[in-house]
């Protein structure tokens, strides 16, 4: 098998691989899609939210924000990372913006992978009850609770937003972009640094080989 990278960045990679079958590339792009884990938010607890967002619709948003550590293999399943915020719209009329980056969390090692992600906005409205003009506030507070998952879980867990290959076109001689040629595209998320999500997929993929060689060569 031959490798060339045709780009490379933090959270994209595009791979031509030659001399190796559809079927294998297809597996190591399933491994990144179902089995490499990352942190994603499992579970809110809502103790005041009279946004124009339901629950339940403030929760989705939440578990597919991305939550990126600088050490990923510190955590276990069991483990449990507290995001928690509180937030109020204007004094005035008006509204504001509630912000990925607004979400403190318990763990300094675990934080939004984006800053700017909109989760929610809070309105003010000026109203007039007995001749009284008053400005009625929306407010929201809640403590999210992460944990580490997989793909194969749900889709909260994955940590690539597209994976995919595709046969390259034959160009002729002397280049590697021949008709037996794959092109891999991946692009994570932010919550993994894409090299480590093809590496965590590879060492998967090698894990599982080895235990049916074993398997198979035990007496």
């Amino acid at each position: 098998m031959e490798v060339k990278i045709l780009e490379r960045e933090e959270n994209e990679v595009i791979i031509v691989l030659s001399g190796v079958k559809v079927r294998f590339v297809n597996a190591l792009r399933r491994a990144m899609i179902a089995e490499v884990p990352k942190l994603a938010i499992d579970e809110v607890n809502v103790y005041e939210n009279n946004s124009l967002l339901y629950d339940e619709q403030l929760a989705l948003r939440l578990a597919l924000t991305p939550l990126k550590t600088d050490d990923l293999s510190a955590y276990s399943d069991e483990d449990q990372i507290s995001l928690t915020l509180k937030a109020v719209s204007p004094e005035r009329e008006g509204y504001t913006m509630v912000y990925s980056k607004e979400l403190i969390s318990s763990d300094p090692h675990v934080e939004p992978a984006f800053e700017n992600i909109p989760l929610v906005k809070l309105i003010s409205t000026e109203r007039e009850i007995s001749g009284m003009r008053t400005v009625a506030r929306q407010s929201l507070s809640f403590e999210a609770i992460a944990r580490l998952g997989r793909g194969q879980e749900h889709a909260k867990w994955q940590p690539v937003t597209v994976c995919g290959l595709k046969k390259m076109q034959n160009q002729g001689e002397g280049t590697k972009a021949d008709k037996k040629s794959l092109l891999f595209s991946v692009e994570g998320d932010g919550s993994v640094p894409v090299d480590e999500i093809v590496i965590e997929a590879a060492r998967i993929m090698r894990e599982k080989c080895e235990m049916v060689v074993n398997e198979l060569t035990s007496p």
